[in-house]
This record gives structure tokens, sequence and C-alpha cells, in this order.
């Protein structure tokens, strides 16, 4: 094998080149389409040196790209978790590089490409199921009302959302879905809210779910309501996981929600709820065909945020209507295929009406559950050991 000498300036040009394609691809406004080709360089270039130097330029690239995160992970975490966030997955990186380098040199065929077949059969097989056409709506500029505590203030905004959701009903909406804390709900007003929620809902013969802010008496409550066609309130749902710090003292969901509207199994989620896979395969296991999700982002993590969330409905097999303030509007079917998007941040009001086919349910991830996963991390294990003996070794031997 080569070592870094005369020739050593292709492998500091292909961790360079691969480094800048990561950090470009992995920000939060970053080109996504980048992380595809990011690794090439490196890979590229693996073979034709040791194991120790293409493992140096594999974690530096990777650590490269994370420092486009810094900024943003240092505003929810202490800095020796930033830090282990961005190191502990560029050493992965730099393992699962070497592996590929030992795979190719001693298999001689490239495994890793033994994934493909399969993602391909299942984005070429159709989605079955009548479609449901579902109208979301975001206004950015009412989101200074989320904390409101006047009735007149909260029944305007109530007023601007209903303007929107009367338009795509006449457009043939059947559902309509409300971003996360549209508005701020006392007990002096609360009845006047649903009151003119579900009005709404009647007079325009649409399901609609709103998210609403609950505050006044304590705990505070991050809701999403949801009203049936003829104006009957179905029920409530408590967001699962609060944002520490941001919702300080608001009540912790502890049941998911699912309800039956035009022939098929629905389930709410609101925001933050959807970084928890296990929480959202309790929906996959009840055979959720499509799930609803109000959502309040933070502008920057707009993408990043929506898609994590398509991640999600991929696992359990189910289609996604998520309507976010400072974010994006997003429906996509259960194969993570978008059916639309629309940015919150464009424009003010922003609705998006598509037609979507409810998913499946219940994938093998969602029967099977992290047992993959864990058997990475077990191989992943079994290789750090492997070659950090192999190096240990080698470096005795150079020392005798």
């Amino acid at each position: 094998m080569r070592r870094p000498g005369t020739n050593g300036m292709i492998l500091v040009l292909a961790t360079v080149t691969s480094g800048i394609l990561y950090f470009f691809s992995t920000g939060l406004d970053g080109f996504r389409a980048l992380v595809w080709i990011a690794p090439l360089p490196v890979l590229l270039v693996s073979m034709r040196y040791s194991r120790r130097f293409i493992m140096v330029g594999a974690f530096c690239a990777y650590a490269t790209g994370g420092l486009n995160l810094v900024g943003y992970l240092s505003r929810l975490a202490p800095m020796g978790v930033v830090i282990g966030s961005i190191l502990i997955p560029a050493i992965a990186f730099a393992v699962i590089v070497v592996a590929y380098r030992d795979a190719i040199l001693h298999l001689r065929h490239p495994l890793a490409f033994l994934a493909f077949p399969v993602g391909w059969i299942r984005l070429s097989t159709p989605v079955s199921g009548e479609p449901v056409r579902v109208g979301l709506v975001a206004i950015d500029s009412t989101v200074e009302f989320s904390n409101t505590t006047e009735s007149e203030k909260a029944l305007d905004v109530l007023g601007a959302y209903g303007r929107v959701v009367a338009n795509l009903a006449d457009r043939g909406a059947q559902i309509v879905i409300l971003p996360e804390k549209l508005v701020g709900v006392t007990e002096g007003y609360e009845r006047e809210v649903f009151a003119f929620l579900s009005g709404l809902a009647r007079q325009k013969n649409v399901v609609l779910i709103a998210g609403l802010n609950r505050i006044g008496a304590e705990p505070h409550r991050n809701l999403a309501v949801v009203i049936s066609s003829d104006g009957t309130v179905l029920g409530e749902y408590d967001k699962r996981y609060p944002i520490p710090g941001l919702e300080t003292g608001y009540r912790t969901g502890l049941r998911t929600f699912q309800f039956t509207t035009t022939n098929l199994s629905a389930g709410i989620a609101i925001c933050k709820d959807m970084d928890f896979h296990r929480w959202i395969r309790h929906y996959g296991d009840a055979g959720t065909s499509i799930l609803f999700v109000p959502a309040w982002d933070f502008s920057s993590d707009a993408w990043l945020h929506s898609h994590m969330a398509v991640m999600r409905a991929v696992e359990n097999g189910f289609a996604l209507v998520r309507s976010a303030n400072n974010g994006f509007l997003t429906v996509t079917d259960d194969r993570g295929r978008v059916i639309g998007e629309a940015s919150s941040s464009s424009t003010s009001p922003v609705s998006l009406l598509s037609d979507v086919r409810p998913g499946t349910g219940r994938t093998f991830y969602t029967r099977a559950g992290d047992w993959f996963a864990w058997l990475d991390l077990f191989f992943l294990l079994v290789l750090v050991v492997a070659v950090s003996r192999r190096l240990a070794r080698r470096l005795s031997h150079n020392n005798s």
C-alpha cells in the first residue's frame, strides 16, 4: 500500500474535497444533494493507502462537515455534547471506510450496493388505496400571537386562518391541518375558539386539525384538536416531547391519538415528537395509514426537521401531512416521496393542496424494531476493536 509521501497529495486532496462537500451538504441550509457524492473522493482512493492513513483522512473529512452544525447545536446542548456529536460519527465513518476498503480488496465487490435493489423494488411498487385531498395552512405573520391572552386578537388570527381554510375546502380539501400553537388560548375565551373551529369545519364540511397553545392555567398545554366535518370535537392530543427550556411547565402527553375519517386510520403528533422513533412506532404498530403533524420550526432547521419527520413515515409505512410555521408545509407518501412542499416563510399566508394515498402501515421495521441498528452497532464495535488491535500490533512491531 502507498504511504503519504510524494503521492500523498492524492490522499490530501481527496480528504479536502470530501470535507468541503460534507461541509456544504450537512449544514441546515446546505446543498443536500452533495451528501451523496461527499464520501466518493475518500472511498475512491481508499485502496491506494494503508488503513491508518485512510482512517485519518476519512475522519478529518467527516469532522470538517460537522463543523457546519456547531453554531446550531451549541444552542441546544453543552459544548461537550456538541463535540461528541461530531467526533463520534466521524470515527464511525472512518471505520466504515476502512471496512469498505477491506471488502473491496479481499472480496472484490462492493457489498454496500446490495441494498440498492431493495430500495428500488419498494419505490417502484405503486401505493394502493384511494387518495385523500389534504389542505395545509401556515401564516408566519401571526406567530407573535401564539402567546396572546386577549380574545379579540386570538379570534382575529383564527379569522385569518379561517379564510384560507374556506378556500381550500372550496377546492376540494377533505382534511385541513393548521400549525402548532397557532394562537394562545385561555379559559376565558376557550369556548369561543372551539365554537369558531367547530363552526368552520361544519360549514365547509371539512375535517379540521389545529394546534393550540392553551395557557393561563397550569400546566400549559401544547395540544392539537381534531374536529370532524360535522363540527364534533373528536379529541385532543398533548405534545409528548415539549422542548426543554422553551416549553418548561407544559403538560407531557402520555397517549397517542388516532381517529378514523374518510375511511382511513389517521393519527396525530406534534413537531418534536417526530424526532423520537420509538414513540412514533406506536402509530405504525396500530396500523396508522396517515399521520398529521402540526409543527413550528426555527426557520434555519426547517428542511432538516421536516425531512426527519419524513423518515419516521418511511419507517412505519404511513403518509405524512406536516404543516409548520417558520418551516415547510410537507406532504409525502409512505415511500418518502414528496407529493407537495412549500415554505411558510416565503409569503404569508401560505397554503398547499395535495392528493396523497394512505400508507400500508406495519413495515418490516415496525414489526422487527431496532434489532438491525443494534446489530450494525455491534459489528461496528467489532470492526473498531479489530482495527485497533491490528494498528497496535503494527505499532509494536515497528517500535521493536
